[in-house]
């Protein structure tokens, strides 16, 4: 499970909550926080969250995520591309080496592995607007206090 803290700033219909959560508890035991590109920014993140608990604006709030959700998602956004865009390269040069010499096998490689990650980024984001959006929002899970209790 991971866990982050984040102060809520926004209701949305739907039992939605918009929390403000800044590089910590995910962040700190990490073994490669320091090589890490979040690591290096202001370490804010707007997290959409499930509002179960009834969290209202200003409330410092814990929200979760399962590990395995979590890794679903990153593999699908990060991975899939990446494995489809070799694919397209490899076919493209197998492609070029059909048609004929006239044809840089290069080019064509670069053509197809670019053309292969376009279309996987566009059937990914067609797949993301069907997935049962709920099922993948980290939940807020406990309400730790509000804004006024901290002297914010």
């Amino acid at each position: 499970m991971m866990e982050e803290t984040g102060t809520v700033v926004e209701l949305r219909p739907g039992g939605t909550a918009m929390v403000l959560c800044r590089k910590g508890s995910a962040c700190g035991h990490c073994s490669a926080a320091d090589k890490c590109e979040m690591g290096r920014d202001s370490g804010e993140r707007l997290v959409e969250t499930r509002n179960q608990v009834g969290a209202d604006v200003g409330d410092q709030v814990r929200i979760s995520i399962s590990s395995r959700t979590f890794l679903k998602s990153s593999f699908l956004v990060y991975i899939v591309p990446l494995i489809v865009l070799v694919i397209g390269a490899v076919l493209g040069g197998q492609v070029s080496a059909w048609i004929g010499k006239d044809l840089d096998p290069n080019l064509l490689s670069a053509a197809f592995g670019i053309a292969g990650l376009v279309i996987s980024l566009l059937v990914i984001r067609g797949y993301n607007r069907k997935l049962e959006r709920e099922r993948y929002l980290p939940r807020i899970v406990a309400i730790l206090g509000s804004e006024q209790d901290y002297g914010h």
